[in-house]
């Protein structure tokens, strides 16, 4: 089974200290590059992107289809477009 997470269910696992259930539920999880930008940026969250950063089970990955992220961009944000695109490639 593939799994494809966004920022939202990243930040929640991170905020209780459980980033592992990831691994324990789903073994690999692939995150959208966008994803993966916007939880290792934010200078105030550095101690959390480095836990992102050295899970071996989270894989970044590009989405193919930009036209697709322009589109549903303007509906659901960067970050959730390229989760919902993925999912479709």
């Amino acid at each position: 089974m593939i799994v494809i997470a966004d920022t939202t269910l990243v930040i929640s696992l991170l905020k209780i200290n459980r980033l592992d259930m990831l691994e324990k539920a789903f073994g690999e999880v692939l995150i959208p590059d966008a994803v993966y930008a916007e939880l290792t940026v934010d200078e105030r969250f550095m101690d959390e992107a480095e836990m992102v950063k050295r899970a071996p089970y989270i894989k970044s990955v590009p989405v193919s289809n930009p036209e697709a992220v322009r589109i549903l961009r303007m509906a659901t944000g960067l970050d959730q477009g390229e989760a919902i695109v993925l999912t479709d490639e």
